[in-house]
């Protein structure tokens, strides 16, 4: 067996503390080294738990570590090039949270970045390796949908009135309001079914529940193959929606709650009902993935480039750079 690959994050926030740490403490061959956060107390408590040798206020201490083999960049998006950028200088793979960057043209500068240093570049687009998407996946490379010609993505979250929503909501930390934070993975893992995006168009509008930022967006996306797929992330009604469907000529496969790992596929021949455990913890799949990389069992299938893609689909959507 290859030897324990170390981690480095800088960033232990919330999605640290209850996803991707813990996700990283289950993988098979994975240990955190080092972390890095601003709050002395919580990155104590939190080294202390996962037995890292250094907990640190101080990126670069993280990031230059010689027991740490890739970076994993937590902060939130306005930090993601920076640090990205010195873990590339560092030689060192990068696995960056999502959205990749503010703007496609930073999550470009990313993927220039790892590309001319020669490391991986993995994004933080979990989903992808969870089993229910898999078998989506597999569903549709067997051709039991047919061609693909439609899609759709409708999300929508009735958040209390007075919730605090901290950077999520502050474009230039965020890149955008709750659309870009949460719509985003159900972007992604549409582009890991359907292919690459060609054009996208959109609208958005504020009605001030999340602050000035957007907080409803629709957009069009058309897909390589034809395929057109409508989006709607609404966090100003009152209701609670997670559509994630795609219709082909033989067939459909559909989900009104994406996140409880199951769908049905509808075809000519009846409904079947696919229903599958979640992980014990939501990054699982998607780590397990990375040591694979890095051992070169397989090619990367979270890359900065994939995570490009959903970005310029962001930008295109909300009318930004």
């Amino acid at each position: 067996m290859a030897r324990a690959l170390g981690w480095g994050i800088v960033g232990c926030g919330d999605v640290v503390e209850k996803k991707s740490g813990p996700s990283i403490a289950r993988a098979d061959r994975s240990r955190i080294v080092a972390v890095m956060r601003r709050n002395a107390d919580k990155a104590r408590t939190f080294a202390e738990a996962h037995g890292a040798r250094l907990c640190t206020d101080d990126a670069a201490a993280v990031i230059e570590h010689p027991d740490v083999d890739i970076v994993y960049v937590a902060t939130p998006p306005a930090l993601h090039k920076p640090y990205t950028l010195a873990a590339a200088r560092a030689g060192k793979p990068v696995l960056v949270e999502k959205p990749m960057g503010l703007t496609a043209a930073e999550s470009q500068a990313m993927v220039d970045a790892c590309d001319a240093a020669g490391v991986e570049l993995f994004v933080a687009y979990y989903r992808r390796f969870q089993p229910h998407a898999l078998k989506m996946a597999e569903l549709i490379g067997a051709g039991r949908l047919g061609t693909p010609v439609a899609a759709q993505i409708d999300f929508a979250l009735a958040a209390p009135p007075a919730y605090d929503w901290g950077w999520r909501i502050a474009p230039a930390v965020s890149g955008g309001g709750l659309f870009v934070d949460v719509v985003s993975h159900r972007i992604d893992l549409m582009i890991r079914l359907l292919g690459a995006p060609t054009a996208v168009q959109g609208l958005s509008a504020s009605f001030g529940t999340t602050g000035a930022v957007e907080d409803v967006a629709a957009a069009a996306i058309r897909f390589a193959n034809g395929a057109v797929c409508a989006v709607s992330g609404d966090f100003a009604s009152a209701r609670t929606a997670d559509r994630f469907l795609i219709a082909g000529t033989g067939g459909a496969i559909c989900s009104d709650n994406l996140d409880g790992h199951a769908f049905t596929l509808t075809t000519a021949g009846g409904v079947e009902d696919f229903r599958f455990d979640p992980y014990p913890a939501p990054h699982l799949g998607l780590i397990r993935h990375i040591e694979r990389v890095l051992d070169g069992q397989e090619p990367n299938a979270s890359s900065g480039r994939d995570g490009l893609l959903t970005d310029m689909v962001l930008n295109g959507a909300l009318r930004r750079g």
